[in-house]
């Protein structure tokens, strides 16, 4: 294992160890995640290859026991309990700034009566949740902030993405999938062979004084949430859900994680570039 290699897996695994820690999660329950990963993955790229995927052959790859293989196999991947719903509210307030039929303008949504006319709120939902009912979300999205209900019963939309509440549940949602992906892509790009890397790009600088942070987190969250208004709004037109007359045989799930970050630079006063 290359020393880079080593070393980047240091720095993804510290930030978790630090959650996990937080949590409450003992090394040995990490320990268990991670051979059950293992083991998942070993067998994935297995299957890709077209070979035998046998206890005895995880074993050999992983390192583990064949009793240990063989007692994972069989346990079931740890789930999320509060994915669907959150995905079913992103996708209202997605379909709220790029459906014609609900929003003014592209990433701003009309303000919409809660169960009256033709174009309601709870016409959004049904066109766009599936069958969940309309009070169930419009609580979801009254508790993140995403919505306002006023007294005539009208119905505003306060945010143009759906922005996880104060809950730890919901954010470790977000934190699982968002992660994935990200490491997905990068390792997309490492291993690829067909010279189609995916977009990975990041600007940074290391000696920006702390007073102008405020000046460039308010330009960078602007320009950001209009490059995925913009992006939101191709994506909506080319969904299958929202446009059945759309078919596929290979359905794929595409999209563009944007991601702030800021920490002390390592830079020393006296070293400054």
């Amino acid at each position: 294992m290359s020393k880079n290699f080593t070393a980047a897996i240091y720095l993804i695994i510290k930030p978790l160890i630090g959650l996990m820690i937080r949590n409450g999660v003992a090394f040995g329950d990490l320990l268990a995640l991670i051979k059950k990963a293992y083991i998942e993955e070993v067998e994935q790229e297995l299957l890709a290859t077209n070979q035998k995927t046998t206890t005895s052959r995880i074993a050999i790859i992983t390192g583990l026991t064949r009793k240990d293989v063989a007692a994972l196999r069989k346990q079931h991947r740890p789930e999320v309990d509060q994915k669907a719903s959150y995905n079913r509210a992103a996708r209202v307030v997605s379909a709220w700034i790029s459906d014609p039929d609900f929003c003014e303008s592209l990433g701003q949504g009309k303000v919409l009566d809660m169960n009256e006319g033709s174009l309601s709120f709870e016409e959004l939902v049904a066109r766009h949740s599936g069958d969940m009912p309309y009070r169930a979300l419009l609580d979801e999205l009254i508790r993140t902030k995403t919505v306002d209900v006023s007294d005539e019963g009208k119905v505003t939309l306060l945010q143009s993405a759906l922005v996880a509440s104060k809950d730890e549940d919901e954010k470790y949602v977000m934190l699982g999938e968002d992660v994935a992906q990200l490491i997905s892509s990068i390792k997309h790009n490492i291993t690829q062979t067909d010279d189609k890397p995916r977009y990975q790009r990041k600007v940074c600088y290391d000696r920006v004084p702390k007073e102008h942070l405020e000046e460039f987190t308010e330009l960078a969250n602007h320009e950001n949430q209009m490059l995925l208004i913009k992006l939101n709004n191709w994506l909506a037109q080319h969904d299958m859900d929202k446009q059945p007359l759309l078919k596929s045989e290979q359905p794929m799930k595409v999209g563009v994680g944007v991601y702030y970050f800021e920490e002390p630079s390592s830079v020393s006063e006296e070293k400054g570039q």
